[in-house]
């Protein structure tokens, strides 16, 4: 008999990242014993003729069988999930051709201090989404600018705003509502020795205190990437020598 430990294992193995119910064709892997471990791979190459015709070549398209068919939102996720894991390498690969004190990438995050409102208050404490948001881009320049003087040679962020609510548990009529408008960057940097005045070096420009943290773990830094940078209908924007592209060495 099968333990459940092996089943699990088995059922696990032959998942396809990146698919769901509503895929409509999701091919099983091959199970190949190697050292008492069952290891997953796909099967043989098979193709199928469509009716697409390319426009290139002029003649019928093929359609892999070993590979799964994805559903639009599922295609959207492996999509992003491509651009993240260039997104990395391209960071790891920069900041490993540097100086020592360059080496691991860093992830930096700051944020526009932002108050709390309510919908009935007409006066000027009064924000929105897209306002908070305005507000932080027009630092943006200045941010960067100050970041580079001191030891940020380039990177890769994307502008987030999300909303806290504090409910009127009294009679639920007034709750308090604050967009908080915030930037999430992967960068190569320096090593900091004065850390909390390295951090509060955006506070003298109206923005708020700098949280910076080296990465020693690629993934940590995939799942840093692939949860901020690579959200669906957020732009990330690049600046520095990551808007270049690296020097080859002979």
């Amino acid at each position: 008999m099968i333990n459940k430990e092996v089943r699990l294992k088995i059922s696990l193995g032959n998942v396809w990242k990146y698919t769901c119910d509503k895929c409509p064709f999701v091919p099983d892997k091959q199970p190949i014993l190697c050292d008492n471990e069952i290891h997953w791979i796909t099967a043989d190459a098979d193709y199928v003729k469509t009716d697409r015709i390319s426009k290139r070549t002029g003649e019928r398209g093929s359609k892999p069988l070993h590979y799964p068919d994805r559903c639009n939102s599922c295609k959207a996720r492996y999509r992003r999930a491509t651009r993240m894991g260039k997104r990395v390498d391209r960071i790891y690969e920069r900041a490993n051709s540097m100086y020592k004190i360059f080496k691991h990438p860093k992830l930096v995050t700051f944020a526009i201090p932002s108050e709390y409102f309510t919908w009935e208050n007409t006066s000027e404490q009064r924000t929105s989404r897209e306002s908070e948001i305005a507000r932080l881009n027009s630092k943006l320049p200045r941010a960067r600018k100050k970041l580079m003087e001191n030891g940020i040679k380039g990177g890769t962020y994307v502008v987030e705003c999300t909303e806290k609510i504090i409910y009127d548990f009294d009679n639920f009529t007034h709750p308090q509502y604050k967009f908080h408008a915030h930037v999430h960057m992967v960068c190569i940097g320096k090593y900091v020795r004065d850390l909390p005045v390295w951090c509060a070096q955006l506070v003298e420009m109206g923005l708020g205190r700098i949280n910076y943290e080296a990465v020693k773990s690629k993934r940590r830094l995939v799942e840093y990437v692939s949860k901020y940078l690579v959200k669906e209908k957020q732009v990330s924007r690049t600046f520095g020598i990551m808007r270049t592209k690296p020097i080859q060495q002979s």
